[in-house]
């Protein structure tokens, strides 16, 4: 976990958990090239689900995040910030078909070299976001137009999204993370993470996790 993200009014933790999810799964994509390991259902399924991950998180914040932003802002630096945003967002969409394409084919001798360039653009991306674009959210549409983004979030990818988020954003996370996260949530909740969602998560990719 990033320990130098700035200070803010707004609670950025799932955010941030979700940015350190999908570089620990880049790690272990790194890992399975460089084991041989691609034809694995499990590294196909937790492939795919970063996949999806990384979709949901990425368009919704295309979608809903950054034109809420856009409307409250006149300068033209921070209209710069939204602006490499989502030209990053388009880099990393070319990045990721081109790691898809090498998987696709299990032998592409250029895949490692591409899931190097994939994990560079997301880390410098993320951290970019992180430095430039959360801080700019804070002091335009603070808490009230986050909690309304994340609300959006939810309407837009529905139950089953999140029924997937939780344990993924959670698999591997520090204790104190998964102590924060399970902490929003109410008793019924933990007790279906605990023994519905995190089995069901765990089982098909034990040879990703």
């Amino acid at each position: 976990m990033n320990n130098h993200r700035p200070a803010t009014t707004i609670d950025f933790f799932g955010m941030y958990l979700a940015h350190d999810a999908c570089m620990r799964d880049l790690i272990r994509l790194s890992a399975a090239v460089a084991e041989g390991r691609l034809t694995a259902p499990s590294v196909r399924i937790g492939w795919e689900t970063f996949l999806r991950q990384l979709d949901r998180h990425h368009s919704t914040e295309d979608a809903a995040l950054w034109p809420l932003v856009r409307a409250a802002i006149t300068d033209p630096a921070d209209l710069a910030i939204l602006d490499e945003m989502e030209a990053e967002h388009e880099g990393i969409g070319k990045l990721l078909a081109a790691v898809e394409s090498g998987i696709a084919t299990a032998g592409d001798p250029g895949l490692r070299s591409d899931v190097d360039a994939l994990a560079a653009a997301l880390d410098t991306h993320f951290t970019h976001e992180e430095q430039m674009a959360l801080p700019l959210i804070d002091r335009t549409v603070g808490g009230p137009g986050w909690a309304a983004f994340g609300a959006e979030m939810r309407k837009r990818n529905g139950l089953r999204a999140v029924t997937e988020y939780l344990p993924w954003a959670l698999d591997d996370a520090p204790d104190e993370a998964q102590a924060k996260m399970l902490g929003f949530l109410p008793s019924p909740i933990r007790a279906l993470y605990r023994y519905v969602l995190k089995p069901r998560y765990t089982g098909p990719r034990r040879g990703w996790l």
